[in-house]
């Protein structure tokens, strides 16, 4: 189990911390470690957009940013029982706006003078695309370790980084049809990228993030677990580059059918049962903890309960104060550590289950205690 930081209070059991830091401090000052270079980048390539003239590129930004609160609602409601910590999606969301866009801009831009823009589309942007955007998953694992540790876990950061990109390539492809085509080819561009096609690149990528969280599942050598990363990176590549082949011999709507709709569905479906695998591991966990007194039955409502109900504890914790939040994550993450460690969870490196189940049972305790003189009422009795 990775050792508590700084960010964590120290009187926090170990065992708990991690999944504390998923939850604290949703919107830390931006830091150069995944915020900044990107956020730069970004500027740049929206920079370079209205160059082509001021009316494409804001008509750009306005409509692609139309599917995202969408998309990313679908992505927060399918990751509510264990939610991502908002600073790392946000930085993963801005490094697939920033610094995967710039690298494959630069890059395609590049090839696309060299072979031709069909060439690129096809051969170069793929690869490149991909690439960038696994970039920022392996950030993920590298810099927050523990944090994306399944294949649930590895969609979510995949969506994250590619919806990213897909809003800046989209303002780049909507101004550029503007230019060429005024408000009848922007329209058609719209449709097809905007409400047609918007989790197109989730869905790539989320191939990257599958084999990432197998990889991370799997015992056994660093050499095997490279060749399922590869794998995956390489589906996400050939899938890219099929659907740019389609639009490029006029065969969308055969890819869009065949190809795009049932892995949409399928992608949706794998976050989904993630959601209620997570529901029923707390449900079948902290079941156990009513009947041991730890938990009333209203207690256990609540935590077991929905987005909208664990969405109102946080509002009047925030309303509390400070300290009145992290005891509300210290509750929340207690309770989660502790149905885990009730139904067997497979985390890797999950110490001793009896040791784990005691530590978080002192500290749900000593939460319930700090928030009922704090925010009386907040936790249910």
């Amino acid at each position: 189990m990775h050792k508590t930081t700084s960010d964590v209070a120290p009187e926090v059991p170990e065992k708990i911390a991690l999944v504390m830091r998923r939850q604290r401090r949703s919107l830390r000052t931006l830091r150069a470690e995944g915020v900044v270079l990107p956020v730069l980048l970004l500027v740049l390539v929206l920079t370079t957009t209205t160059l082509s003239g001021i009316v494409p590129a804001v008509l750009g930004l306005l409509l692609a940013f139309v599917p995202v609160p969408l998309v990313a609602a679908i992505l927060l409601r399918l990751d509510r029982f264990e939610p991502e910590p908002t600073s790392l999606l946000l930085r993963t969301f801005l490094w697939g706006a920033g610094a995967a866009t710039f690298i494959a801009l630069v890059i395609n831009t590049a090839v696309g003078l060299a072979i031709g823009e069909t060439g690129a589309a096809v051969a170069s942007a793929p690869i490149v695309e991909e690439s960038a955007k696994a970039l920022a998953l392996l950030f993920v694992i590298w810099r927050r370790p523990g944090m994306l540790d399944g294949v649930h876990d590895g969609i979510v950061y995949a969506a994250w980084v590619a919806l990213g990109f897909a809003t800046v390539e989209n303002i780049l492809y909507y101004a550029s049809a503007w230019n060429d085509g005024g408000a009848e080819q922007l329209s058609g561009t719209f449709v097809l990228r905007g409400l047609m096609t918007p989790l197109c690149h989730p869905i790539f990528t989320a191939m990257t993030g599958i084999a990432l969280g197998i990889a991370i599942k799997r015992r056994g050598g660093r050499g095997g677990k490279l060749v399922i990363v590869l794998i995956g990176l390489l589906v996400a590549m050939l899938l890219h580059a099929l659907w740019n082949l389609s639009a490029g011999v006029g065969a969308v709507s055969i890819a869009y059918l065949a190809g795009y709709v049932p892995l949409a569905a399928i992608g949706i479906a794998l976050l989904t049962m993630g959601a209620r695998r997570e529901r029923r591991i707390l449900q079948k966990g902290l079941e156990q903890e009513v009947a041991r007194g730890t938990l009333t039955q209203a207690a256990y409502r609540q935590l077991v309960a929905g987005g909208r109900a664990r969405g109102r504890m946080r509002r009047r914790a925030r309303r509390a104060g400070r300290e009145a939040r992290r005891l509300l994550y210290q509750y929340e993450a207690s309770a989660y550590e502790l149905a885990h460690a009730n139904v067997g969870g497979d985390r890797p490196g999950r110490p001793d289950v009896a040791e784990t189940a005691g530590a978080c049972r002192a500290c749900l305790a000593d939460a319930r205690r700090g928030l009922d003189e704090l925010a009386p009422g907040l936790v249910a009795s």
